[in-house]
């Protein structure tokens, strides 16, 4: 009934399995165990915010991840690629403060809303080094940042709904009058016959000579008018969105006249795809034209700032020039 070869042959494998749990079990302990003082000998706090709760397309939002940690404390910059529904314009560099014993890190990153919706920005993984005080090593950690919650809203909606909009009414039918439009066709043909008469009398006593009006070239309007620009002195007064929206009006006048397409109505894509079709214009005046809406667009729409160093007056004037047309020449016509 009760094989004793067996016996020993069953109870081997359960001693070894035993064994193995064992040595797992105790390695997890040891790893919880070296978690627990790493993080016991160095306190480790995150938050995360955003400059504005809400904000409008275009605008610059800047989102930052703000860390406290003692000093035996090692993190690194996050990766901000995560973030999805605005632009990643810029990632600001990480001043540490020591604030009531701590070291504190600001990771911000500046953000352009594209889109109209409200966005979820994620917990974002902040890597960390803890150094044990007793042993000298270093452990690898990680912490989460909570999310952060943005609404993107519309321009034209920040105002409210409209309420001054009416129904219009039915038509009415009215009888028509014809005696007065008799009166005014009869004023109109008297009128006609004056202006008749007196042309036809000043043509036969009067003979003057006709001088054409010189023609001004589209290149030099367009000079003119930097010029006039230059000496408001609009980004020297910190006015830069105006003076980068005058300044790209003038271009755009220039390049709708010169290239023959309504430049001042198309978006800057409109542009670039029209100029990548275009034969004569050379590549690298092409590229330089598109750079100057670009910039122009985000002082405009995006309100970054410039200085007066950053004026594109003479960037646009130089294009011009190279650009424009040669009547005397007889190369183009104007």
């Amino acid at each position: 009934m009760f094989n004793s070869d067996k016996l020993p042959r069953t109870k081997k494998p359960h001693i070894k399995i035993k064994i193995k749990h064992k040595l797992v079990l105790a390695f997890i302990y040891y790893l919880f165990l070296s978690l627990t003082i790493a993080w016991a000998e160095s306190q480790i706090t995150i938050d995360a915010k955003t400059d504005k709760p809400q904000a409008t397309i275009g605008d610059i939002v800047t989102y930052t991840i703000i860390l406290r940690h003692d000093v035996d404390l090692k993190s690194f910059m996050p990766d901000f690629s995560v973030i999805s529904g605005f632009d990643v314009l810029e990632t600001l560099p990480s001043k540490p403060r020591n604030i009531e014993g701590q070291i504190e890190h600001n990771y911000s990153v500046k953000l352009r809303a594209d889109q109209v919706g409200i966005y979820i920005i994620p917990p974002i993984t902040v890597s960390f080094e803890v150094t044990k005080s007793a042993t000298g090593k270093s452990i690898l950690g990680e912490i989460r940042a909570p999310e952060v919650t943005i609404e993107v809203a519309s321009v034209l909606n920040l105002q409210g709904e409209p309420t001054d909009i009416r129904d219009i009414k039915d038509i009415v039918e009215v009888d028509k009058d014809w005696a007065s439009w008799l009166f005014w066709l009869l004023n109109a043909i008297l009128l006609v016959v004056v202006f008749y008469l007196l042309w036809k009398y000043r043509k036969v006593k009067y003979k003057p000579s006709v001088k054409e009006a010189p023609t001004i070239r589209t290149h030099e309007i367009a000079i003119r008018e930097l010029d006039a620009l230059k000496q408001k002195g609009l980004l020297e007064r910190g006015n830069a969105r105006e003076h980068f929206f005058k300044l790209s009006e003038i271009f755009r006048r220039y390049l709708g006249k010169r290239f023959h397409f309504p430049a001042s109505d198309w978006t800057t894509q409109e542009i670039t795809e029209y100029f990548q079709k275009l034969d004569d214009l050379e590549p690298d005046s092409y590229l330089e034209a598109i750079r100057i809406l670009n910039k122009s667009d985000l002082v405009k729409f995006a309100k970054v700032k410039a200085s007066p160093q950053a004026d594109e007056i003479e960037s646009v004037r130089e294009f011009i020039l190279s650009t424009r047309e040669h009547m005397d020449l007889g190369l183009y016509s104007n």
